[in-house]
C-alpha cells in the first residue's frame, strides 16, 4: 500500500500541465509523429516518419505512445503520459527497493523524495523521449541483479534478464551491455567470482531472447540489411565512435552535468562518500560510477545519457539523509547550499521567461524560499530541510512549468502556426530549420526547401541517417506551385521568404507563415 501511495503521489506531481505543453521540435516531435504514423498505418512493427521507415530506435516507446493515443486521442497529454507513468513507477520502485536493502522506511522514502525532485528527473518526467521508460527498465534490471546477488531467491536473476530484454526493446543493445559491465565490475571489485556461477545464464538468456529478439528478427526479415546498417551501424556503433556533436566530446562533460542534474541533492551525495557507509555502498557506487565512466568514453554525448545514474544516486542520498536526521551533530550545509544554488538558478533563469510580468514573481518566490532555507539552517532545524526542500522544488517546478516552460515550448513548436492552415487541400513547405511538429499537428506532408540541390544530398554520416524528410529546391517548389492558391510556407529562422509571389500572414518570432498570392 505504501508503494502504491508513493506511486500516486508522484503521478499527481508529474501530471499537471502536460496537456498544455505543446510537442516541441526537434526531438519530441520525432517520437510523437512516428507513433502517430505507425498508428495511422496500422503497422505496429516498423517505426516510420514522413511516410518512410525510420530505424532510429526500437519500437517499445512508440508502442507505449500508440496505446496512449488509442486511450486518450492523438494529443499532447497522450504523447507525454508514458513518460509520466514510468517516472512515477520509478519513484515508487526506488522506495520499494530502498526498503528492501536498507530495511528502513524513512531512508527509502527519502530516496523516493530525492529522485522525484531532482532537477533533471522532474523535467524528463514530462518529455516525449525514451529516457523515462529506459530508466525504469534499467533500474529494475540492476536492482533485481543485486537482489539475486544478495541471495533473495534466484528468480530475481530471471527478472533481471526479462527487464534487460525490455530495455533493449526501448533503446537497443545498451539495455543488456551496460548492466553486464556493471555486474562484471562489481564482481571484480568484490572478488566474488562465485557469482558468475549463480547467474542462471541458460534460463535467463532464454527469457531475454524471447523478449528482445522477435522484434529485431521480424524487422530484419522485412527490411533486411538496411535496418541493421542504420540501427546497429549508425545509431549504435557510430554514436559510440564518432561524435555527433564534437564540441561536447570532452572528458568532463558528465562530471559537470551530472552534479547539476541532481540538484538540490548534490551536496548530500558528496557527503555520502564521507564517514559511515551502507552495506550496499559498493554495488550502488559501481552502478553509478560505471554509467558515468562508460558514457564519458563514448564519442557522442547527450545530457540524458547518464540519467539512469540518478537511481543509485537517490538511494545513496536517501540513506545519507536518514543518517543525518539521526545524528544531531551533522552539518546540513551539505543540503542547504546546493538548494540555494538551485534557487539562484531559478532566479537567474527567470530573465529568460517570455512573459516579462512573471520574471519578478519568480525572482521574489526564489528569494522567499531561499530565506526559508537559510532560516532553517541558521536556527539548527536541519531535520526539516529534506521535506521542505522537496516541497519547494515541487512548488517552484509547477510554477516554472506554468509560466515558463509552456510558453517556451510554444516558441519551439509550429502548432499555433499550422492552426491557420486549411483543414485539407493545402500545399505546405518549410524553409530554414525543419519543423517536424508542423507535420504532427497539421497532418500534411511538409516539404523541406533548400537553396540548391546539393543540400539535399547528405553532407555527413549523421545527415544520411537522420534527415529523411521530403525535400525540394526553392526554385523547383516555386515553379511547381506558381498557380496553386492554397500554398503555404513556414519560414523557420530566416528573416524573409525565399519564394516569390507570397505574403506574410502571421509572425510568431522565429517562425513566420506565408501564403501564395493569387
Amino acid at each position: 500500500m505504501r508503494v502504491l501511495l508513493v506511486f500516486f503521489v508522484a503521478l499527481a506531481v508529474f501530471l499537471p500541465f502536460n496537456a498544455q505543453i505543446v510537442v516541441t521540435d526537434p526531438v519530441e516531435a520525432n517520437y510523437a509523429l512516428t507513433a502517430k504514423e505507425m498508428l495511422m498505418s496500422g503497422d505496429w512493427l516498423s517505426p516510420r516518419i514522413y511516410g518512410q521507415f525510420w530505424y532510429d530506435k526500437p519500437a517499445m516507446f512508440y508502442w507505449l505512445i500508440m496505446l496512449c493515443y488509442k486511450a486518450f486521442g492523438v494529443n499532447e497529454f497522450a504523447a507525454r503520459f508514458t513518460s509520466v507513468l514510468f517516472s512515477a513507477a520509478s519513484v515508487s520502485f526506488v522506495y520499494w527497493f530502498g526498503r528492501r536493502i536498507f530495511h528502513s522506511t524513512r531512508a527509502a522514502l527519502l530516496a523516493a523524495l530525492v529522485l522525484g525532485t531532482s532537477l533533471e528527473y522532474w523535467v524528463l518526467a514530462r518529455m516525449v523521449i525514451t529516457d523515462a521508460v529506459l530508466f525504469f527498465y534499467f533500474s529494475v534490471t540492476l536492482a533485481s541483479l543485486y537482489l539475486g546477488v544478495k541471495g533473495q531467491r534466484k528468480r530475481w536473476f530471471l527478472l533481471a534478464y526479462a527487464f534487460a530484454g525490455l530495455a533493449v526493446l526501448t533503446k537497443g543493445p545498451i539495455g543488456i551491455v551496460l548492466p553486464a559491465i556493471i555486474f562484471f565490475i562489481y564482481v571484480l571489485v568484490e572478488q566474488r567470482w562465485d557469482l558468475f556461477g549463480k547467474l542462471r545464464l541458460g534460463s535467463g538468456l532464454l527469457i531475454f531472447f524471447l523478449i528482445a529478439v522477435p522484434w529485431f528478427w521480424a524487422m530484419y526479415n522485412v527490411h533486411g540489411q538496411a535496418f541493421l546498417d542504420t540501427f546497429l551501424g549508425l545509431h549504435n556503433y557510430l554514436r559510440a565512435t564518432v561524435s555527433e556533436h564534437p564540441k561536447d566530446d570532452v572528458f568532463y562533460y558528465y562530471l559537470v552535468l551530472f552534479p547539476v542534474s541532481i540538484l538540490p541533492w548534490t551536496g548530500v551525495l558528496l557527503h555520502a562518500f564521507v564517514g559511515k557507509k551502507p552495506a550496499d555502498f559498493t554495488y550502488l557506487i559501481v552502478w553509478l560510477g560505471v554509467i558515468i565512466g562508460f558514457f564519458t568514453l563514448m564519442a557522442t554525448k547527450y545530457p540524458t545519457y547518464v540519467f539512469p545514474a540518478a537511481f543509485p544516486a537517490a538511494l545513496l542520498i536517501g540513506w545519507k539523509l536518514d543518517e543525518m536526521m539521526t545524528n544531531t551533530q551533522t552539518s546540513w550545509w551539505w543540503l542547504s547550499v546546493p538548494t540555494l544554488v538551485l534557487l539562484a538558478i531559478f532566479g537567474v533563469g527567470a530573465n529568460f521567461l517570455p512573459a516579462d510580468a512573471w520574471r519578478l514573481v519568480i525572482i521574489v518566490i526564489s528569494i522567499i524560499l531561499a530565506l526559508v532555507i537559510l532560516g532553517l539552517q541558521l536556527t539548527k532545524r536541519g531535520v526539516w530541510l529534506p521535506g521542505i526542500t522537496a516541497a519547494l522544488v515541487v512548488l517552484l517546478s509547477l510554477v516554472i512549468i506554468d509560466i515558463g516552460i509552456i510558453p517556451l515550448a510554444g516558441d519551439h513548436s509550429a502548432k499555433t502556426a499550422v492552426s491557420l492552415l486549411p483543414y485539407k487541400g493545402a500545399t505546405v513547405a518549410v524553409y530554414g530549420d525543419y519543423t517536424t511538429s508542423a507535420v504532427f499537428y497539421s497532418g500534411y506532408s511538409v516539404m523541406w526547401l533548400v537553396d540548391n540541390a546539393a543540400e539535399l544530398v547528405p553532407q555527413d554520416v549523421w545527415s544520411s541517417g537522420k534527415h529523411i524528410m521530403p525535400g525540394e529546391t526553392v526554385a523547383s517548389f516555386n515553379e511547381r506551385t506558381t498557380n496553386i492558391p492554397e500554398t503555404y510556407l513556414l519560414v523557420n529562422g530566416p528573416e524573409s521568404s525565399p519564394l516569390t509571389g507570397v505574403s506574410k500572414i502571421a509572425d510568431f518570432g522565429k517562425l513566420k507563415l506565408y501564403k501564395r498570392d493569387l
